[in-house]
């Protein structure tokens, strides 16, 4: 059931995701606050008030994108080697010994694609922007990857949305090469 519950966000559409999270946003109908009522907290403009709306947006997102993440990380810890953990609970090793010194490092290929391709799937977030906010109140949620449909398909810029388009892929690559330089050393492989 578990397993269910954390990768649904896997089986949605970002369309699907984003009108389950427009309603659950909702100023006076929604369940966010009416959950924020029970507990003597005010209700919340989720989406319409400048403040609030790119943390909103960005809530929504971390939930729908982690689904892949909880899927490959089951895979990767139901793979690890029982013999090695029995190993060590035979010499001895605390639960945390065996966490940080055993589990962790047999589990680094799989956090760090993750960690690469979580970078990427975050600049991406499109879809959400445009059902949820179309980029604002006030150009709070407008973001780059949402600036560069604006400027090449509603203003007709063609050349910005292409410059914009060129610098998100060496901001991309820029990072993920850090990544590589800066995670890739830590990355143990058996």
């Amino acid at each position: 059931m578990f397993r269910f519950i954390f990768s649904l966000p896997l089986a949605l559409s970002v369309g699907t995701a984003s009108i389950l999270w427009m309603i659950l946003y909702h100023p006076s109908l929604g369940m966010l606050n009416y959950l924020l009522g029970q507990i003597g907290i005010g209700p919340i403009q989720w989406l319409t008030d400048p403040s609030a709306a790119l943390g909103s947006v960005s809530l929504m997102t971390v939930w729908m994108n982690s689904g892949f993440p909880f899927v490959l990380l089951l895979a990767a810890i139901q793979g690890l080697d029982n013999d090695v953990m029995d190993s060590s609970r035979i010499d001895g090793a605390s639960m945390w010994r065996t966490f940080f010194s055993i589990k962790l490092p047999l589990l680094s290929p799989t956090l760090f694609f993750l960690a690469v391709v979580s970078i990427m799937s975050a600049f991406q977030s499109f879809g959400q922007i445009n059902i949820l906010t179309r980029g604002g109140p006030a150009g709070s949620t407008d973001v780059l990857v949402y600036s560069i449909y604006r400027e090449a398909f509603i203003n007709y810029q063609f050349g910005t949305g292409s410059a914009q388009a060129i610098v998100l892929f060496a901001l991309m690559l820029l990072l993920t090469a850090v990544q590589f330089l800066v995670l890739g050393k830590k990355v143990h492989y058996q």
